[in-house]
């Protein structure tokens, strides 16, 4: 399948996937192209899949309609429960991933050997454009990003930084429950047991701690100890 056909059907699964997120959360076009800082015109074209979702704009639009990124990339969803919370600053963080992402992409080209040219065609864009998205001036649709991924031989997730996200609380809940579920048995079975919620209490105020603080800490157990 050629690059700009499958771009074209790419956008169109992510339209669908947002626009299910959207309706789900009782927010209107409006409101997400507010939060976009596009016009609610525009995003009804991102919606119907004329037009393409970069990622920092999907990752905005999962924080604000409080779903997982997951659920706007591959369609594997969960509604979270309404919270009023502090609202992020999601144009700036958008702004920061986007000139995050130019230099990840030209670094990908780079790498592989790749002329802006060469990936124009790869793309079925300019080499114009392809300067555009390197130096952060304009957005990389999505779909174009996953086929440039997939020609220099990465995913997705080389482009993704799970720690500079801006997260809803669907996506710190999910964060969480990977984590725990990273850890050891023995450990995540003591974590989770109600009774040891105080043994870790008094872990974090040691985390916390100086060094000079613990050792003398340390000094005393030993004390009383012998």
């Amino acid at each position: 399948m050629e690059a700009p056909q499958a771009a074209d059907i790419r956008n169109k699964i992510i339209g669908i996937l947002a626009k299910r997120a959207r309706l789900e959360a009782g927010k209107t076009q409006r409101e997400c192209a507010e939060i976009l800082g596009c016009s609610p015109s525009t995003f009804s074209q991102y919606e119907r899949g004329k037009k393409g979702l970069a990622l920092p704009e999907i990752e905005a639009l999962a924080c604000f309609l409080d779903v997982p990124l997951q659920s706007l990339l591959d369609g594997e969803y969960a509604r979270a429960q309404q919270e009023e919370e502090e609202p992020l600053p999601l144009g700036q963080i958008m702004q920061i991933r986007q000139r995050i992402l130019a230099v990840k992409f030209r670094k990908c080209r780079e790498d592989t050997g790749l002329t802006q040219r060469e990936m124009a065609t790869l793309l079925g864009t300019s080499a114009y454009m392809i300067s555009q998205y390197e130096s952060g001036r304009r957005q990389i649709p999505l779909a174009e990003l996953e086929i440039a991924a997939e020609q220099c031989g990465r995913t997705l997730d080389d482009f993704i930084d799970e720690e500079s996200l801006p997260l809803g609380r669907a996506q710190r809940e999910r964060r969480m429950v990977t984590r725990l579920e990273e850890l050891s048995p023995d450990v995540r079975d003591f974590v989770l047991k109600p009774t040891n919620n105080l043994y870790l209490r008094i872990a974090l105020l040691l985390s916390a701690m100086k060094a000079d603080s613990l050792r003398q800490i340390a000094e005393t157990l030993l004390d009383i100890t012998y």
